[in-house]
């Protein structure tokens, strides 16, 4: 999967706001994409926020995973800023979903 369907998926999956989340499904995918930011220089910080939100769900301890959805935003506008050209457009639409997101999955 390429970096920028990975994020269009990433995009779809909170469209439905983070309450509509099926908490599965986004553990697969917060691995996955951890897996993916290891080689980037600058996703270390973000990679390592993926996979706590990811514990907490695989925790059930659903609002605290939410919560932690809001502070990612400013890391994935970060890693946008120097991403290629291809990407950027699509992180910084990630950095404003993941800012705005509500944080609430079991409400």
């Amino acid at each position: 999967m390429t970096m920028n369907s990975q994020l269009e998926e990433t995009l779809a999956l909170l469209s439905g706001g983070a309450e509509n989340i099926d908490p599965n499904l986004a553990v697969t995918h917060l691995r996955s994409w951890q897996a993916s930011l290891g080689d980037h220089p600058k996703g270390g910080m973000l990679a390592a926020q993926l996979g706590k939100v990811a514990e907490l769900l695989q925790a059930g301890q659903y609002t605290e995973a939410a919560a932690s959805l809001p502070p990612m935003g400013a890391e994935v506008e970060t890693l946008a800023r120097t991403a290629p050209d291809d990407l950027r457009d699509t992180l910084m639409r990630l950095a404003e979903v993941l800012h705005l997101s509500d944080g609430g999955l079991d409400a």
